[in-house]
């Protein structure tokens, strides 16, 4: 991380969980060049739960990536289940996106670790037509 982003990592954890989140969207909205270092800095900061929410909604709103990065970062702090329901409510419509995202979801659906993730795993593939 570079001094800019480490004074906003600092910045950000002295703020409340919510203003750090309205901070993050409105500083790195979705689809802007750098939206990547609003990920960057979930890895320096602690937020509550719903808040991880809200920014894995708003972010992952524009799947598929080109890379796995934004599943990987949400699935660590929401866990496999949360994240799933998040990505279910906005499933790319066309097969070539839908084929982009499965292939960054594979690795974290074969990781996953509990009863709860396992049911959870199999409960998107079969919503997605994929068992």
């Amino acid at each position: 991380m570079n001094e800019e982003m480490r004074k906003a990592a600092a910045d950000l954890r002295t703020m409340p969980s919510a203003e750090a989140t309205d901070w993050l969207i409105a500083r790195y909205p979705v689809g802007s060049s750098d939206w990547g270092s609003a990920l960057t800095l979930l890895d320096h900061v602690s937020l509550r739960k719903q808040d991880n929410r809200r920014l894995a909604t708003h972010y992952l709103g524009a799947s598929p990536f080109a890379h796995d990065r934004p599943y990987r970062v949400f699935e660590k702090l929401l866990g496999l289940s949360e994240l799933l329901a998040i990505i279910s409510l906005s499933m790319p419509a066309n097969e070539r996106d839908a084929d982009l995202l499965m292939y960054h979801l594979r690795p974290l659906l074969d990781c996953a670790d509990t009863d709860e993730e396992r049911r959870a795993a199999s409960e998107f593939l079969e919503a997605i037509g994929l068992t």
